[in-house]
């Protein structure tokens, strides 16, 4: 299996056509031996983006982006590369090789299927009954109100759940629809013929970044609760493995370099109205790892518009950690008045929520300034244990000039002798990497990341300033 697939993957690269691709993203001109245009991954006036058929290569000389085809597909698709070789196979009709499957393997698919299917037909029902019938009449005049109009309706997909318990689940099974696919796909709960999870809501499809709807949130229209309905966690919905609206902000991010992230999908929604394009929600306030790889891939910024209550504002902490962790440069925007993102642009505007983005703070200096927010700093013990609640995030700096200059602030902020939280920090970054080469000697695992915020956290030792009183 392995000789066949490495010479299916060959075939593919040899028979795909490196400049006819790239010019259905980007429109190529000849020079010389290679072929420029302006590069699809960056914005940029003049060209920097080079083809060289004859080694079927790319690169921008702007953004330094480059590799093969495949490299090219999963870049510009935000795609794995099986997805990108099975890609590019389809287009030149190259056959897959399969291997043998089992049966429940073959089981799990076919559930898959029908579960992609059902969400689909569950969509255009949902559209149908907010755009072509009375009783959606009440929700188009909520959405009116939070200036969402038809072009984003139509756009994300936007429906409406009857006020009826079994409006959803008597269509679709004329449909052929089996009540226990709309179970498992969280459209149906259990009863003697099933009845709709989703009623009388404004429904919001979720999509992965391929556009195939893997899940729906709903929203009530007026007071009563739970105010957000959301599909149950599935193998095809994991909240972790996804950014709503990425779909839809691909290109807008891919173009920016940046991309904006807020916690719901109301918030994204009312952000793209007001001409924001580049916005995704993690729909809640948990961003994970899998989010930020989704993101890397397209971008170099993230700035997270997070709430501003409490909640928000750790969630926001946690966040700046693991998108550094990937790669990313991070902001935070802080929400004036203590608004949410939607609230703030529908009563300020697309030009005052600008001005917050471009106000958006270093991440670094917001983890330390929450932290000192959560310390007494008025006192030794307080700004001891300031500075050894902020020590994780300094270990997190690309390097030693950067780490300096946040110590050089944070000295000046806490009225500490810069040099003692520098041994501190040097100290820090002793103990982490002797856990790494401890954790490599035990498992071998080369890659290890025990010096993350996390792993240094277990063991945390006390910062010896408090020896010396005098230097405060």
């Amino acid at each position: 299996m392995n000789g066949d697939f490495e010479n299916f993957k060959e075939q593919v690269r040899s028979t795909a056509d490196m400049v006819e691709i790239i010019s259905g993203y980007v429109p190529l001109k000849k020079k010389g031996q290679n072929y420029w245009g302006c590069c699809p991954f960056h914005g940029e006036k003049t060209p920097s983006f080079s083809v060289n058929p004859g080694k079927s290569m790319f690169y921008c000389f702007g953004c330094h982006e480059g590799g093969d085809i495949f490299k090219f597909i999963m870049k510009i698709e935000n795609c794995s590369f099986m997805d990108a070789l099975k890609l590019l196979a389809g287009r030149y009709g190259i056959p897959i090789p399969e291997k043998q499957k089992t049966a429940a393997e073959i089981a799990r698919e076919k559930q898959r299927d029908s579960i992609y299917s059902a969400n689909e037909l569950a969509s255009k029902f949902f559209q149908a009954c907010l755009t072509k019938t009375a009783y959606g009449e009440p929700a188009l005049a909520y959405l009116a109100g939070r200036g969402i109009g038809k072009e984003i309706i139509a756009g994300f997909g936007i429906g409406y759940a009857l006020n009826n318990f079994t409006a959803l689940v008597s269509s679709l099974a004329k449909r052929g629809c089996q009540p226990q696919v709309l179970e498992a796909a969280g459209l149906a709960a259990r009863g003697r013929d099933g009845y709709d999870k989703f009623r009388n809501r404004v429904i919001i499809p979720i999509r992965d970044a391929r556009g195939r709807i893997v899940g729906f949130g709903g929203r009530v229209l007026d007071n009563s609760t739970p105010k957000y309905l959301n599909t149950a966690e599935t193998q095809w919905f994991n909240k972790r493995r996804l950014l709503f609206g990425l779909d839809i902000a691909l290109k807008a991010i891919r173009k920016s370099g940046r991309a904006v992230v807020v916690e719901g999908y109301m918030d994204a929604i009312s952000l793209h109205a007001a001409g924001f394009d580049n916005v995704v929600a993690s729909m809640g306030t948990a961003f994970s790892k899998e989010q930020a790889k989704l993101l890397q891939r397209l971008a170099d910024e993230v700035i997270f518009c997070y709430d501003s209550d409490s909640a928000g504002r750790k969630a926001s902490v946690r966040a700046v950690s693991i998108a550094r962790e990937a790669g990313l440069k991070v902001r935070i925007a802080g929400v004036p008045d203590g608004k949410d993102p939607d609230e703030y642009v529908r009563q300020h505007g697309s030009a005052a929520f600008a001005e917050v983005l471009a106000a958006a703070q270093n991440g670094i200096d917001f983890q330390i300034d929450e932290t000192i927010l959560q310390n007494n700093i008025a006192n030794l013990a307080g700004k001891v244990e300031a500075v050894s609640n902020i020590l994780p995030f300094l270990l997190e700096c690309q390097n030693e000039i950067e780490a300096s200059e946040h110590i050089r602030r944070l000295a000046q902020r806490l009225t500490i002798d810069e040099g003692l939280i520098a041994e501190e920090y040097r100290k820090a970054a002793r103990r982490r990497r002797q856990e790494q080469h401890f954790l490599q000697a035990i498992t071998g695992a080369g890659n290890s990341r025990l010096g993350s915020r996390r792993g240094f956290r277990r063991k945390k030792a006390p910062v010896s300033v408090s020896r010396r009183k005098n230097c405060f």
